[in-house]
């Protein structure tokens, strides 16, 4: 598979996972049963994934931007907005940015 199509497919993967995770408890399914940690992991990853394709800041932006959406119509679905489920999105966001930078920095890819 293409390394291009397998990173698009991951990034789609990924947003559903959250998306669906954030309307419907899947948390039964994961054996991480801490949300903050969920919440922290999701958004690294989905950093990870998107950083080729985004500058540091519209990275932080999108992502920040779709959490605290996400967050603001969970309660449409019975779910409650959570300002530490926000702040777990965002502390995953910042990590893997600082992570793509430190990883550029020590080993000359940035």
């Amino acid at each position: 598979m293409d390394e291009s199509l397998l990173n698009s497919t991951l990034i789609i993967i990924t947003i559903l996972l959250i998306i669906a995770g954030s309307f419907f408890n899947l948390q039964k399914y994961s054996p991480i049963q801490n949300d903050k940690i969920l919440h922290f992991l999701s958004y690294f990853l989905l950093s990870l994934l998107l950083a080729p394709y985004l500058s540091y800041s519209k990275l932080f932006l999108v992502l920040f931007l779709m959490g605290g959406s996400i967050e603001m119509i969970q309660p449409l679905a019975g779910r409650k907005c959570c300002i530490y489920d926000q702040l777990a999105n965002t502390s995953g966001i910042i990590s893997s940015i600082v992570a793509i930078h430190l990883w550029g920095v020590f080993f000359g890819t940035h």
